[in-house]
């Protein structure tokens, strides 16, 4: 009997946060054409910095921004492999947090890239995100008859208030728990 192949997504980022540019977050699925995106402003990022507080959280803030990527997408993919961009520890306790009572996401395989080069033995592998994430960094952000030039691109809007209570919501649950 084959083995079903397992269906691997990768996530990456255009621009760090600290960066002073517009950042785009995508994923894609490898062996797909399915892929997802959204851009966060400069203004955005400065907003967040500014009232959340965020200056050295930012895998806090990947984090937030991969659960509202990812969260109509959970039945797309089995693996999940995130880029080095952030600390991928902290990302991946920060992720299992947001979707702590969905049990699909629990049954997901969560590596960084870092992990994946290893486990290939090949150091030389990137992400298939990578040009996606540049993709919805340049052009997410554009009106929509702007944007549609080329390949379509598939844009999950995300503003301050949707982090703020994400950030709150985490804040609450690390509480709990004991800590950072």
């Amino acid at each position: 009997m084959e083995k079903e192949a397992l269906r691997v997504m990768h996530i990456d980022l255009s621009h760090k946060f600290y960066e002073r540019k517009d950042t785009g977050i995508a994923f894609k699925i490898v062996g797909s054409n399915i892929h997802k995106g959204m851009s966060l402003s400069i203004k955005l990022k400065r907003e967040i910095e500014k009232k959340l507080n965020a200056k050295k959280e930012y895998a806090k803030l990947y984090a937030i921004s991969i659960y509202y990527l990812i969260r109509d997408n959970l039945s797309d993919f089995d693996e999940l492999i995130i880029c080095g961009d952030e600390d991928p520890a902290l990302v991946k306790k920060y992720l299992i947090f947001c979707f702590e009572k969905d049990n699909l996401f629990s049954s997901k395989v969560i590596k960084s890239i870092r992990e994946l080069r290893i486990e290939l033995g090949n150091k030389n592998i990137r992400s298939y995100a990578d040009d996606v994430a540049y993709s919805y960094m340049r052009r997410a952000l554009k009106s929509l008859t702007r944007r549609q030039v080329g390949t379509l691109l598939n844009v999950v809007k995300i503003n301050y208030k949707m982090i703020a209570e994400k950030w709150e919501e985490l804040d609450n649950k690390l509480k709990k728990q004991g800590g950072e």
